[in-house]
C-alpha cells in the first residue's frame, strides 16, 4: 500500500452467507489496526436469501476517506459463491491487478480473468461444516473468509480478529469464531 492510497474491496456473495456482515466486520479490523479511516458500505434493497448482494468496504492507512460511494475498481474482491463469476457484472468487474479471494476447493479457471489478476482460495465451507459453524440457511462464512484476507493481505492478524470478534459477538461464541478463523488463515493459497 502506498502512502495516501484508499483501499477498496468488494463483498460478492448470495444473501444468507453473511458478506454484509464481512464488510462491517473488515472495517472494525482494519481500524483497531492502525488504519486511519475505514467504511463498510452495504448495498441493501429487496434481496432475499440466496439472491446475490454486494457489499463494499473502504480502508485508509493515512488520510479520512471522503467518498461514500460503491466501489468501481477493487484492490481486493470477496467470492462467497464462485457461481457468481458467471454473472456479467461481476465478472466485468475483475480488473487487471485485482486481488480475488474465493470460497473454492477448486482452483479458479485464471484464463477466463485479466492478466495479474491475484486468486486465493480457501475452502471456508468445508472449514465451516467441519467446525459446525452453521447457522438456518448454511454456513457463516464471514469469519472464515475474513481469516483469509488477513493473512492475504498482512492488514491485521488473527490477534486482532479476536478482539474485534469478542466485541462483537461475546466470549461465548470466541472460540467458534477463531477455529474457523484459524483454519481459514492456514490453509487459504494462491492459485
Amino acid at each position: 500500500m502506498t502512502e495516501g492510497t484508499i483501499i477498496e474491496i468488494t463483498f460478492h456473495g448470495r444473501g444468507g452467507q453473511t458478506a454484509i456482515t464481512a464488510s462491517q466486520l473488515l472495517a472494525e479490523m482494519a481500524y483497531e489496526k492502525g488504519f486511519k479511516d475505514t467504511i463498510a458500505i452495504p448495498i441493501i434493497g429487496a434481496e432475499r436469501r440466496g439472491a446475490p448482494i454486494q457489499a463494499f468496504t473502504k480502508i485508509s492507512k493515512d488520510k479520512p476517506i471522503r467518498t461514500y460511494d460503491s466501489v468501481k475498481e477493487p484492490d481486493y474482491m470477496f467470492i462467497f459463491d464462485t457461481s457468481l463469476l458467471d454473472i456479467p457484472r461481476i465478472r466485468d468487474s475483475i480488473k487487471e491487478g485485482v486481488t480475488l479471494i474465493a470460497d473454492s476447493v477448486d482452483s479458479i479457471d485464471k484464463s477466463k480473468l485479466p492478466k495479474d489478476v491475484k486468486v486465493y482460495i480457501v475452502d471456508a465451507t468445508g472449514i465451516c461444516i467441519n467446525r459446525s459453524f452453521m447457522h438456518s440457511s448454511g454456513p457463516i462464512l464471514n469469519i472464515p473468509m475474513l481469516g483469509a484476507f488477513g493473512k492475504v493481505s498482512g492488514y491485521y492478524d488473527l490477534e486482532v480478529m479476536e478482539k474485534v470478534l469478542k466485541k462483537n459477538f461475546g466470549e461465548s461464541k470466541l472460540e467458534k469464531n477463531m477455529n474457523v478463523a484459524q483454519d481459514a488463515y492456514e490453509t487459504v493459497k494462491e492459485v
